[in-house]
């Protein structure tokens, strides 16, 4: 992790124009760490270096994306490819006002507003033209290069995941992958420019004008299933997103969307294993008994 004087050498080195007056910690994530400076900028830092190439195309992306959606995303007006006292890229942006979704409180109105404003923000980023965000750098998965990499990701949480469940447990995670990679109809979508990681914290709003004021986080950006994007929603804020949302939704849609869920506590326990931290590992775990396991 950086440290406010680190930071500050850092841009200063990198950005001379940049009037460096106050530097502080924001937040971060598995990968990245954002650092406020002068309170008007959030500057992004890869944690690794396997994080370098992934931040380089969302810088790539999110300048022309800033462009064709009507919802505000980080628009990157310092870009880095590193500097003597950071090897690794990094970019700021102008800080986006609001409040996370998942912390604020809204009547049934309000939701429903912003249910709409997302469903018309995923139909805006979901026909962003796929080869041009491929030309872009962002990762892009034909249907059957998307189901070899679930089954290789499936491997992967046999191998790692599997040995801490019981055998029944075992038998149960084993059916859910079969029941759903088996199924060719699941693999009959048109791949779209997706934000890959569309938590309810990754969405900003205003709660008194319900209105979405950023949405942010497109180290995930990839041409995939646009399935995967609604997967964070709770059943009513996804059914009125979906209301306000103008392309396809197939027949498997909703059954793909539930598997996204399904699959989302394995990640967790995988970072655990690689920060050698026991505590994302067990809620890992309870997320793999709670949302497979238990319910089938």
């Amino acid at each position: 992790m950086l440290d406010s004087q680190r930071c500050s050498r850092i841009l200063s080195q990198s950005f001379p124009e940049l009037d460096v007056r106050a530097v502080g910690f924001f937040a971060q994530g598995w990968d990245y760490e954002l650092w406020e400076v002068n309170s008007d900028f959030l500057f992004r830092f890869p944690k690794r270096q396997e994080c370098a190439e992934p931040l380089r195309n969302e810088a790539r992306l999110l300048a022309e994306l800033a462009e064709t959606v009507s919802v505000p995303v980080p628009r990157p007006e310092y870009v880095s490819d590193g500097c003597e006292t950071f090897a690794l890229p990094f970019f700021g942006y102008r800080k986006l006002p609001g409040e996370p979704l998942d912390k604020v409180d809204l009547s049934y109105d309000q939701r429903e507003e912003i249910a709409r404003q997302l469903g018309r923000f995923l139909t805006e980023l979901h026909t962003f033209p796929p080869e041009r965000a491929a030309g872009l750098g962002v990762p892009s998965y034909s249907p059957d290069a998307w189901r070899e990499w679930y089954r290789e990701f499936r491997q992967k949480c046999e191998r790692e995941v599997s040995p801490l469940l019981s055998s029944d447990e075992r038998a149960k995670v084993g059916d859910f992958w079969q029941r759903f990679l088996d199924n060719d109809r699941h693999f009959l979508f048109d791949p779209v420019l997706i934000h890959g990681d569309l938590g309810l914290e990754h969405v900003l709003v205003d709660p008194e004008a319900a209105t979405i004021t950023g949405v942010i986080d497109f180290g995930d950006a990839m041409v995939g299933d646009p399935g995967l994007d609604f997967m964070a929603f709770d059943s009513a804020l996804q059914q009125a997103a979906l209301a306000s949302y103008d392309l396809l939704v197939d027949d498997t849609f909703l059954a793909r969307i539930a598997f996204y869920w399904k699959v989302g506590p394995f990640p967790e326990v995988l970072y655990g294993f690689e920060i050698d931290d026991r505590q994302y590992v067990e809620s890992g775990l309870e997320g793999v008994r709670r949302r497979i396991i238990r319910t089938g």
